[in-house]
């Protein structure tokens, strides 16, 4: 199939791929033959001075309905503290290889990151302020949060340790779908949650999740108009994807009337955009909607995508060096998970043997995800594309970008950045999707979780 054709024949059938926010995913990860080395990742890094750093907490109190991210809920302090011990170790030990360069952005994932104590985001941090001193002047540090997991001290906390944005996953307004998503507490604990963050950061990202189970339309609508009355800076707005060992996936096979169909999701999707842009917010992804002008709401994935290397720390975080794209194993089931966490916490550093998980990529993929991710994120210049490879952008995906271009998808700005039109953000994800090598959906498609 060509090109356009591609293009055309998915949109025509309302096709709604998973959201693409990386190339390759970590399904296309298997065991390196042998244990990759912190002098391999050292050599791909060598030529950025800068650097982004993604600390992954994979702690939570509950797993909600539709979530298949590295996480326990089996959070005892022991084990909690244990982990925070050795990211405090990786820290330190990293900043040895990488401390002289400018840390673009900082970002506290999950999990749950604000389950940690006050005490071990002081330990982190001031590991951080020794082993990377150098931040740009603009350093993004980003925290993740649940509505349900934190008080105001810890907030005061993290604002004097230097955060200065925050993200939270609300999800929905409506006390039955909070329930249906697994989300043990109240609308009046969301609330409360979104008044305290919003009061002490300058930046907030709110999200919410629409498609949720026994969700209408106008439920929709109340719960996305009760948070645009808060005015956060960013809300990022997400269609449910029901994934493999998930309860939501059971709860859609037994009952599909009570979810909207992915036409039905690209209907909510048009109300969204039109909505966002009369509350002046400015369409920055898909998903993504903000009101900062002059910057990106959301650095270090445009850095990332732009190739900075992200140093990924703790179970289940993922690096990218340049070819080198690494984690530990990928898990979902609970058992498997807790090994994976406990086998980090127990095990010192080791530069010979930095990762067991992940994928080399061939110059070939280092283009497409270039290309893939600029596009996706509406900036994908040609004059960058040229300087970075040496080669000619409209030589080397002429056939992808006439399609782009026919089906009005795409707007050349000022002769060089290709940028998404309304039609294209739409439709974004399966764009990327026209990017994959037969490689890695070849990879994907023969991936089977634990």
């Amino acid at each position: 199939m060509d090109r356009l054709e591609f293009l055309r024949t998915k949109i025509e059938k309302k096709e709604l791929p998973t959201y693409v926010y990386g190339y390759p995913s970590k399904r296309s990860y298997r065991v390196f033959p042998q244990p990759l080395r912190i002098t391999d990742v050292v050599e791909q890094a060598s030529r950025s001075k800068q650097i982004n750093i993604y600390i992954h907490i994979p702690f939570c109190r509950y797993r909600c309905t539709y979530c298949t991210l590295f996480l326990t809920t089996r959070n005892r302090q022991a084990t909690q503290g244990a982990y925070v011990a050795r990211l405090v170790e990786h820290i330190a030990r990293y900043g040895e290889y990488f401390g002289d360069r400018e840390v673009v952005s900082i970002y506290f994932g999950g999990g749950t990151p604000t389950l940690l104590t006050q005490h071990q985001f002081g330990e982190l941090f001031a590991a951080l302020d020794f082993a990377f001193p150098k931040r740009s002047r603009r350093c993004e540090i980003t925290v993740e949060a649940a509505p349900d997991s934190f008080n105001n001290n810890l907030l005061d906390c993290l604002k004097a340790l230097g955060v200065n944005r925050m993200s939270m996953g609300i999800q929905s307004m409506e006390p039955g779908e909070l329930a249906n998503c697994g989300r043990p507490y109240s609308v009046e604990i969301a609330k409360a949650a979104i008044e305290a963050v919003i009061k002490r950061f300058s930046h907030v990202n709110l999200d919410l999740i629409y498609g949720l189970r026994g969700q209408s339309r106008d439920s929709w609508n109340f719960s996305l108009g009760r948070v645009l009355d808060y005015e956060p800076q960013t809300v990022s707005l997400y269609p449910v994807v029901v994934r493999p060992m998930t309860n939501i996936l059971a709860s859609k096979t037994n009952n599909p009337e009570l979810f909207f169909s992915e036409a039905e999701k690209y209907e909510v999707y048009d109300q969204n955009a039109a909505l966002m842009e009369s509350k002046s917010y400015r369409q920055e992804s898909f998903t993504r909607f903000t009101r900062i002008t002059g910057d990106q709401a959301y650095r270090q994935e445009v850095s990332d995508f732009e190739g900075t290397p992200l140093l990924g720390l703790g179970a289940g975080a993922r690096s990218y060096f340049g070819q080198y794209h690494y984690s530990t194993g990928y898990a979902v089931d609970r058992s498997t998970t807790s090994r994976i966490i406990k086998a980090f916490s127990d095990r010192p550093f080791d530069p010979e043997a930095i990762a067991s998980h992940g994928i080399r990529l061939a110059p070939d993929e280092l283009v497409r995800r270039y290309v893939l991710l600029g596009l996706t994120l509406s900036a994908l210049s040609r004059k960058n594309y040229a300087a970075l490879f040496g080669r000619v952008l409209a030589v080397d995906f002429g056939e992808e970008l006439k399609a782009l271009e026919s089906l009005r998808l795409v707007n050349l700005a000022d002769g060089d950045v290709y940028q998404l039109t309304h039609k294209g953000f739409k439709y974004s994800s399966i764009m990327a999707r026209m990017f994959y090598s037969n490689t890695m959906i070849t990879l994907e498609e023969q991936y089977q979780a634990v």
